[in-house]
C-alpha cells in the first residue's frame, strides 16, 4: 500500500512538471537570525531570504515558501521527517544524521571573536589558545561554533562558556563587561552593532566598552539541509528535481557576482 501511494505522488508530480502546474515547496528558516534570516510580521526577511527567494523564482516548475521558525523547532521538524528543507544550515552530515544531503552553499560565513578593548591590548591571534582564562559568549543554538579544542578546553575548565538568546543582547551584554569576548558571524556583528548605535542602545566609550575584533574563529559554508528522515519516509518524490533546480540557479547567482551584490546592499 505505501509503495502504491508514492508511486501516485510520483505520477502527479510527473503530471504537474508535464502540463506546468507548480509543485508548491516549503523551506523553513531560522527565525531569529539577523541580518541574515529572521522572522519579521510573521514574514520571513533577511540577506539570506533575498538570495533564495531570487533563486526561488526563477526555478520552474515550483512555488517555494519560506517559513520562519526557531531554530530548535526546526531541527527537530527535519529529524521527525515534517518538513522537506532546513535553512540556514552548516554542514551536519557527522553529526545530524536526520538532515542529509546538502545545496550547493549559497555563501561562507567568517566566525570572530569580538572582544572588550582591554582584553586585546596583547594579541590574541590563535584560537583558541590565546583565549584561555577568559569568559566567551555565544548565542543560543550555535554550539557548534569555536571548535572541538575550544569546547574541550571549556570541559576542563580552562575557558567560562556562557550562553545568551538572541546576537542584540549577547554585544549589550559584552559592552557591560559581563563576558570577556564573544563569537559571533562577522557580518552579522557589524550588522547588529550598527544597528545598536543607531538606535541609541549602545554608547561606545561612554556606557559601554569599546570593542574589538579578534581571531577568525573559523569558516562555515551555508546551506539549505534536506530531512534525510523525511526522503526515507517517501514524503518528497520530487526532491531531487527541486535541489538539480536550486543548485542550478545558485551556481548562476554566485558566478555572476549576484549574491556578493545581495549581501552587499544591507552595508549600505
Amino acid at each position: 500500500m505505501k509503495r502504491a501511494i508514492v508511486m501516485f505522488i510520483v505520477i502527479l508530480l510527473q503530471t504537474s512538471f508535464v502540463f506546468g502546474d507548480a509543485v508548491e515547496v516549503t523551506i523553513h528558516t531560522d527565525d531569529a537570525y539577523r541580518p541574515f534570516s529572521f522572522e519579521e510580521n510573521g514574514k520571513a526577511k533577511g540577506m539570506y531570504i533575498d538570495i533564495l527567494g531570487t533563486a526561488f523564482s526563477r526555478m520552474e516548475g515550483f512555488k517555494v515558501k519560506m517559513q520562519p521558525v526557531p531554530w530548535k523547532r526546526g531541527k527537530a521538524i527535519m529529524k521527525a521527517g515534517e518538513g522537506f528543507g532546513l535553512m540556514p544550515a552548516f554542514y551536519h552530515g557527522h553529526d545530524w544524521p536526520y538532515l542529509y544531503p546538502y545545496s550547493l552553499p549559497f555563501y561562507e560565513e567568517t566566525i570572530i571573536a569580538v572582544c572588550v578593548e582591554d582584553v586585546l591590548q596583547s594579541p590574541r591571534n590563535t584560537w583558541p589558545d590565546d583565549y584561555l582564562g577568559l569568559k566567551i559568549g555565544n548565542v543560543a543554538g550555535f554550539d557548534g561554533w569555536g571548535g572541538k579544542e575550544f569546547h574541550a578546553l571549556v570541559k576542563q575548565g580552562k575557558i567560562k562558556y556562557e550562553e545568551t538568546k538572541g546576537s542584540e543582547e549577547i554585544i549589550r551584554k559584552l559592552g557591560r563587561k559581563w563576558n570577556d569576548c564573544i563569537m559571533m558571524e562577522n557580518k552579522a556583528f557589524d550588522y547588529q552593532f550598527k544597528q545598536l548605535k543607531e538606535k541609541g542602545l549602545y554608547d561606545e566609550g561612554e556606557k559601554h566598552a569599546v570593542l574589538k575584533k579578534g581571531a577568525v574563529i573559523g569558516k562555515d559554508p551555508v546551506y539549505i539541509g534536506y530531512s534525510k528522515t523525511a526522503r526515507e519516509m517517501g514524503k518528497y518524490p520530487f526532491q531531487l528535481e527541486f535541489m538539480q533546480a536550486f543548485d542550478s540557479e545558485i551556481y548562476k547567482m554566485t558566478k555572476s557576482g549576484e549574491i556578493e551584490k545581495i549581501m552587499n546592499a544591507y552595508a549600505d
